[in-house]
């Protein structure tokens, strides 16, 4: 099975602190990963780093065998930040404007913004000013941006914080039915309860080392797994 996200020793120093000490870990083709550790454990800075948002002091990373470092490994992607920043627009003009960025056709863009506004119950919200919109809302319209143009690999940081169970539920559906059609999935959270019957690969992160990388079955407590390597908290 081909790698989709293959990391090989990233290492990022900030201050003489390594914040990632030459981390490596892959997740195959076609899964759904858990990206899993404690706050400050170096998940976002490693997302950022795989995005090109961060620089990184060595190693390497490959999405679909290209180097990330070339633009055309990004074209791939769809992402949802663990925390937006939207310009002053209404929500439709937003993922019109994302969709065009990604060279998606004019004649599919509405069609594919239709699609998952029904999906999310968004119906008559995208013509309002992304300002008025509740946090709920704003990360509906994230999720929804990152998918308009068909990426094979997604990459999520807490992507549902803030919504409601209804709305995380038809989430994970939606995830489960990107994975049947091939797409590889990479998300990081918190929450591994809600998680765990959906993943089918782990990789736990702890002070900036990768501490597991395996496949995962929906019936195996992550809770039980993750205890086994987080660190130990004195009180």
């Amino acid at each position: 099975m081909a790698n989709t996200l293959e990391v090989k020793k990233l290492k990022r120093v900030i201050d003489h602190e390594k914040i990632l000490d030459d981390i490596s870990f892959y997740v195959p083709s076609g899964k759904l990963c858990a990206f899993i550790g404690h706050n400050g454990a170096g998940k976002t800075t490693t997302i950022k780093s795989i995005l090109s948002l961060y620089g990184y002091d060595g190693g390497e990373i490959f999405i679909n065998n290209i180097n990330s470092r070339k633009i055309e490994s990004h074209q791939i992607i769809g992402y949802v930040p663990e925390k937006e920043n939207f310009p002053k627009i209404k929500a439709i003009k937003f993922l019109q404007m994302m969709a065009a960025l990604y060279n998606v056709p004019k004649r599919v863009i509405n069609s594919r913004i239709k699609y998952y506004e029904h999906i999310f119950s968004l119906k008559n919200r995208l013509n309002i000013n992304l300002s008025s919109m509740s946090s709920g809302q704003k990360k509906k319209i994230m999720i929804i941006q990152s998918l308009l143009h068909d990426p094979q690999l997604l990459i999520m940081d807490e992507p549902t914080e803030n919504l409601d169970p209804d709305t995380r539920d038809i989430f994970y559906k939606l995830m489960q039915k990107l994975q049947k059609q091939g797409k590889t999935i990479f998300i990081s959270t918190h929450n591994l309860d809600e998680i765990q019957n959906f993943t089918d690969w782990i990789v736990i992160i702890v002070n900036g080392k990768i501490k597991k990388i395996s496949s995962h079955e929906p019936t195996k407590d992550l809770h039980r797994i993750y205890n086994r390597y987080k660190p130990k908290i004195v009180v």
